[in-house]
């Protein structure tokens, strides 16, 4: 064997190493993207675990806030102290539906319990004053897809009603 076939063979053997290695490192890499997805999904399951916990230890530890929030829900007059505390209690929460709203855009199945979650948010403007609360302060959420998908689920509930 001459030293160019001698060079042939072993660049042959090198690319098909090669070969081998390139495929050894995408089955690593989609092992990695899998592992990597897995991990995303608990941490959103947990923020939405504190998210709610957040809401939950709000409502019941701040004095009074369940009063106000029934009050405001039933359309009855508020002092300004309470309008702002409903206020930035709702406008927390509806900044909350619309991060999910626009994950489960994006990446669908990323927002957990999409449909349930949906369904809560919209059931707190189904009340009086959270409707009158959506009217007025919807604008300052930033996202017409967002106010748009809440407002047809609001006339889809409002014709299912009829």
């Amino acid at each position: 064997m001459t030293l160019i076939e001698i060079s042939q063979v072993m660049g042959n053997f090198g690319e098909f190493f090669g070969a081998i290695l390139v495929g050894v490192s995408l089955f690593y890499l989609a092992v990695q993207v899998r592992h990597s997805a897995n991990v995303t999904d608990e941490a959103n399951m947990r923020a939405e675990v504190e998210r709610i916990a957040g809401f939950s230890k709000f409502a019941a530890g701040t004095p009074g806030f369940m009063e106000i929030f029934l009050k405001a829900q039933n359309g009855e007059t508020l002092s300004q102290v309470e309008r702002a505390l409903f206020n930035t209690h709702m406008y927390a929460m509806f900044n909350e539906f619309k991060i999910n709203y626009q994950l489960h855009n994006r990446h669908p199945g990323t927002a957990p319990n999409w449909e349930t979650n949906s369904r809560n948010y919209i059931s707190y403007l189904l009340k009086p004053g959270g409707r009158n609360w959506w009217v007025h302060q919807k604008d300052w959420l930033g996202d017409n897809d967002f106010t748009e998908y809440v407002d047809e689920q609001l006339d889809k509930h409002d014709c299912d009603e009829k």
